[in-house]
């Protein structure tokens, strides 16, 4: 891909695994600047940006920076209704949130709360915990999340998780299944995205409930469930693909979600590498760069 003014190579691959989530572009300095605004540009707003694959990070060599910051400006320009302001009492750190709690509500948009619900968690990274508050706020009256994380599982506590479970010193299934009389949950999200934690998921849904895919499993997974149980207990199954129409929402929703608590840690520009390394660590539930600060 050398003539779209982009270079990939065995960084791109390591920068890949320490960078999750979207895909992330890395321009060197042999890179043509016009070029790879021009190819960045396009991918960057890719149906909307919501997409995988639309870049929310550009990791650009020092001395080519200026020449491409100035080029994509001049491609970055979005109609009005693409542009939200912030609700009244959200602050910019913690309004960076609203992608991620976007395509969690159209994940839960998809069916109806049942009154009384209880839903499980399993996950208490940042899709898990963001899954967590807004279930509650769709009317969840219990919320059981399982994280191998103590710290993870302090901040469900505070979100209004009333049961959390470590996966490492206790079976989740079995502890559901104790909660619930041996009828399973109404909701059961599964945001991790490993297949082996969708059959767990699968079997602790109550008949009629719903499991809700919310992490994203590897390409060419297979389902790994006994369909006629899920013919017999007419179990439904969702998937949310990116936020969908859920943004504006999303964002309506962070000021009364108490989700300012998930921002573990804040990082200068200056001490990125410290902030990847903090993330990876899996400390916190999100880690923010504020690259003014």
């Amino acid at each position: 891909m050398e003539d779209l003014g982009i270079r990939f190579d065995g960084l791109v691959a390591h920068l890949r695994r320490e960078l999750p989530h979207k895909l992330d572009h890395v321009v060197f300095a042999d890179a043509d600047p016009e070029k790879t605004a021009d190819t960045i540009g396009a991918f960057k707003y890719r149906n909307a940006g919501q997409v995988c694959v639309s870049p929310t990070r550009f990791i650009v060599q020092e001395n080519v920076y200026e020449k491409l910051r100035d080029g994509f400006a001049e491609r970055a320009a979005l109609p009005v209704g693409c542009v939200h302001p912030l609700p009244k009492g959200l602050d910019p750190v913690t309004a960076a949130l609203a992608e991620p709690a976007a395509c969690c509500l159209s994940g839960l948009e998809m069916f109806r709360m049942p009154p009384g619900a209880t839903v499980v968690v399993m996950g208490g990274g940042i899709m898990g915990l963001l899954t967590l508050a807004l279930a509650r706020r769709r009317g969840a009256a219990r919320l059981i999340l399982s994280d191998p994380l103590e710290e993870r599982r302090e901040i469900a506590r505070k979100l209004g998780a009333r049961v959390v479970v470590d996966p490492t010193r206790e079976s989740l299934p079995e502890r559901v299944m104790a909660l619930t009389s041996g009828q399973g949950a109404e909701v059961v999200c599964e945001a991790v995205g490993k297949p082996e934690l969708v059959a767990e998921a699968f079997t602790m849904v109550r008949p009629t409930g719903v499991l809700q895919l919310v992490g994203v499993n590897p390409k060419g997974s297979r389902p790994p469930i006994d369909l006629f149980d899920l013919h017999f207990r007419e179990v439904r199954i969702h998937g949310a693909y990116g936020r969908g129409t859920a943004f504006r929402r999303a964002l309506a929703l962070l000021p009364r979600l108490g989700v300012k608590r998930l921002i573990g840690a804040k990082f200068p520009l200056a001490r990125i590498e410290e902030a990847f390394a903090h993330a990876a660590a899996g400390r916190g539930a999100k880690t923010v760069i504020t690259p003014g600060a």
